[in-house]
């Protein structure tokens, strides 16, 4: 290939990572296209790991080991990126003050990796204290019937967490770019950071584990984080960013705001990952598998949360944050009302879809294979646990939006004690449901279990692998009760929802759903009864046409209601065709409006 094509080719990825996406349905499209290749390779990595280990002890041990880097990484990133950063930054460029912008930028950058060395460098050191330390927690937990670690599981994990807590430190730094181009509205690049660390992760289990066994596992994630901050430093260039030694002076008013703002969003997550750190030695004290089981259940039902909830509400993100800085109330209301609209719409039928269809969903993604160590038994666990998860799809979903448009009105604190309550229940009710659901037989219907009020007054010490099912219910009625209080509290801050564009708008895909979820239970059985459902081409089929169908009446009766979202369709296809064949030279647009009419203000 001549010098000349491969310099074009160089200049058209830069102009195609560098564009800029103005509006949210665009920035949704692109977000979404992206994080669904994201998390496509995020189910074939699943699908290698069930292959490999199945619903092993050892996996259990990876999972406890990634759990703790994890919590520190989002106590300090997503508590400070999302409340603090991304709002001040956005309030910058609003009012063009670029020179503060990168003082402030590389100030808060040389703070941060500091102190994400500092979490590192002492997670490395203790790393054996803080294993035995979750070791005797979880087994304070552990049923009678339940064997406990032995020592070489012990070291093993303290090993993997040395290797685990060089993650955070890089992915940290990363996360601090990714904030910047968010607000610059580079959306396309933050996605494809997500795709890479995805590979990175595939080739530690393609490649590192023949040689290093278990341990390779670990050794991937510390490269897909390599890989998400090398793809989106060079876009951080082009947007002006230079890297400088300094600090600003702690009094300095954004440098007060960043961390006054950040301050009640870094407590509300801490009590968010004590919730995740509890339920993740209750998993692993249970039985063998349990807590890779949840891991994986979790991963799955955040599929459709993380391509439409979490897609969406980045895309609003910096729009609400612009009208929230004009001090109205109008348009912000108008597009905060329509952005859960239009998340519903498409949201509501993928939750449909996990609820009836995930037992061959489980199936299809984690058992293919002749030599699958993940068994029959595997997928009616993980099919278990992701029954209870996927009642909190379109709550998830929902609370990604809601949440930052309270940080786009500056308003850090009501979040953070909604989630901080909600997040205690979530704990408590986990612990009583875990002894509830390891009353219920192995074998036998489960909605006589459910219904059994016996199960729920009496205990017994032995769990049954039904057990980890509590932790799923436990979390699908705090995240609603979560979302029911947050959208009554911003009713009232902005002055009230219409009947029109909000509260019409969702009785109507409350009937759409429930027209779609019981046509699809009822072809799913009849199709599950005619079909040889050991055949994994029968089980394609049976998802196709139930899909099919179940969508199908799902948009028949989203035309029959005349609802409104049916449009985002046809804008979505032609967001797409216009990112494939948009040519020429990006054209770089104010993050602001020139002007706004006086009916999108409110005084």
């Amino acid at each position: 290939m001549a010098l000349p094509s491969i310099l074009k080719i160089g200049k058209n990825s830069q102009s195609m990572l560098s564009m800029k996406q103005n509006t949210i349905v665009t920035a949704a499209v692109v977000i979404m296209s992206a994080t669904l290749i994201a998390k496509m390779l995020g189910l074939f990595k699943l699908t290698l790991l069930a292959n490999l280990f199945g619903l092993s002890r050892q996996l259990d041990i990876f999972y406890a080991a990634d759990s703790i880097p994890q919590i520190f990484f989002n106590i300090l990133v997503i508590g400070t990126f999302n409340t603090a950063l991304i709002p001040i930054i956005g309030g910058m460029i609003a009012k063009n003050d670029k020179k503060e912008l990168w003082s402030i930028f590389n100030s808060f950058l040389n703070i941060f990796a500091l102190i994400l060395l500092t979490v590192g460098v002492l997670g490395i050191i203790f790393s054996s204290e803080v294993a035995h330390f979750f070791i005797s927690l979880s087994s304070t937990y552990r049923a009678s019937q339940i064997p406990n670690l032995q020592p070489q599981d012990v070291q093993e994990l303290s090993s993997m967490m040395k290797i685990l807590f060089i993650s955070p430190i890089i992915l940290g730094i990363s996360f601090m770019f990714s904030a910047l181009l968010q607000v610059y509205k580079r959306f396309l690049v933050t996605q494809i950071a997500v795709i890479l660390y995805n590979i990175g992760f595939i080739i530690g289990i393609i490649f590192f584990t023949p040689f290093l066994g278990i341990y390779g596992l670990a050794w991937g994630i510390v490269l897909g984080s390599i890989f998400h901050l090398l793809v989106q430093f060079p876009v951080a260039k082009y947007l002006g960013f230079s890297y400088k030694h300094v600090i600003s002076n702690w009094k300095d008013k954004y440098m007060r705001e960043i961390f006054t703002l950040s301050l009640p969003r870094i407590i509300g997550v801490s009590i968010s990952q004590v919730a995740y750190f509890v339920e993740s030695f209750i998993a692993f004290a249970l039985v063998p598998g349990s807590l890779t089981a949840f891991n994986w259940a979790t991963s799955l039902y955040l599929f459709p949360v993380a391509i439409v909830g979490w897609s969406f509400a980045q895309a609003s993100f910096p729009t609400l944050t612009e009208e929230a800085h004009l001090n109205g109330y109008f348009a912000f209301r108008k597009t905060l009302s329509k952005t859960i609209q239009q998340t519903l719409f498409i949201i509501v039928p993928l939750f449909i879809i996990f609820l009836v269809l995930r037992l061959p969903i489980v199936r299809l993604i984690l058992g293919p294979g002749s030599n699958s160590q993940f068994g029959w038994n595997d997928t009616v666990l993980t099919a278990w646990i992701l029954l209870f998860l996927s009642l909190s799809i379109v709550g998830q979903a929902l609370l990604a939006i809601l949440i930052r448009a309270f940080y786009s009105l500056k308003d850090t604190k009501t979040p953070v004690i909604v989630e901080s309550i909600m997040f205690v229940f979530n704990i408590l009710l986990a612990l009583y449901l875990v002894r509830v659901f390891g009353n219920f037989p192995v074998i036998s219907p489960t909605v006589g279990n459910l219904l059994n009020i016996g199960n729920y007054i009496h205990f017994t010490s032995h769990f049954t692998w039904k057990a980890v099912g509590g932790l799923g219910l436990a979390s699908g009625i705090a995240v609603t009760l979560n979302v029911i209080i947050l959208i009554f509290i911003m009713n009232k801050r902005i002055k009230g929802f219409s009947f029109e564009d909000f509260y019409s708008p969702l009785l109507k895909k409350i009937i759409e759903g429930i027209s779609m979820a019981l046509v699809m239970y009822f072809i799913y059985k009849i199709l599950d009864f005619l079909l040889n459902t050991t055949k994994t081409v029968n089980i394609i089929f049976l998802f196709l046409i139930t899909t099919y169908v179940g969508v199908t009446v799902y948009l028949v009766v989203a035309f029959l209601l005349n609802d409104a979202e049916l449009d985002l369709i046809s804008k979505s296809i032609f967001s797409i065709r216009d990112l494939v064949y948009r040519k020429g030279k990006v054209k770089t647009v104010s993050t602001v409006p020139d002007s706004i009419s006086p009916e999108e203000q409110e005084p």
